[in-house]
């Protein structure tokens, strides 16, 4: 049994594919502590979100195409393609979540919605975690609108990212030889 084999069979794809993003995982959760929870001390200027998000991308790309070429090369299991992005739309919605929650804790204007102020943390978090869904799915129903710059580039970063993540893939269909 050669070594594409026993990835293609194993449980060893996925310890080594999480394996490979846990720093990435770590750097979101970490940047989400410092978006929510230290705010208001750490980061007090909404376009400090924008350069934590730009550094969050960073690493979300290069995990992208670093891990997709690797399955290509190693893998032809759909269901690895798949765990792939599904970690990555996990990460990406949920590290945009995180962000667009600061953004409106720092300036509550920066989005036209129905919550105010003094809303509990955890419902305010819930309704960026749904923008978040369908700002990278592009449906945008506007009951949650972008009003400040910084907040509007914020969700064409989450387009963007969306937009190469799964052009990415796309693109390397063609390459993959999926076995069932």
């Amino acid at each position: 049994m050669d070594d594409t084999e026993n990835i293609e069979h194993s449980p060893a794809f996925y310890r080594q594919l999480f394996s490979k993003a846990m720093p990435l995982i770590f750097i979101v959760l970490f940047i989400a502590v410092l978006d929510i929870w230290f705010v208001d001390r750490v980061i007090s200027w909404v376009w400090g979100v924008l350069f934590l998000t730009l550094f969050k991308m960073y690493f979300i790309l290069r995990l992208t195409f670093i891990q997709l070429s690797k399955i290509i090369a190693q893998s032809h299991l759909l269901a690895h393609v798949l765990a792939l992005f599904g970690l990555l739309i996990g990460l990406i919605v949920l590290s945009f979540a995180t962000d667009y929650t600061a953004m409106f804790l720092i300036d509550a204007q920066s989005f036209k919605t129905n919550l105010t102020n003094g809303s509990p943390g955890g419902i305010v978090f819930f309704e960026f975690l749904y923008f978040s869904f369908i700002s990278f799915s592009s449906v945008g129903f506007g009951d949650i609108v972008p009003t400040t710059y910084a907040a509007k580039s914020l969700v064409v970063l989450e387009v963007i990212l969306s937009f190469i993540v799964l052009f990415f893939g796309i693109a390397n269909v063609n390459n993959m030889h999926v076995q069932k």
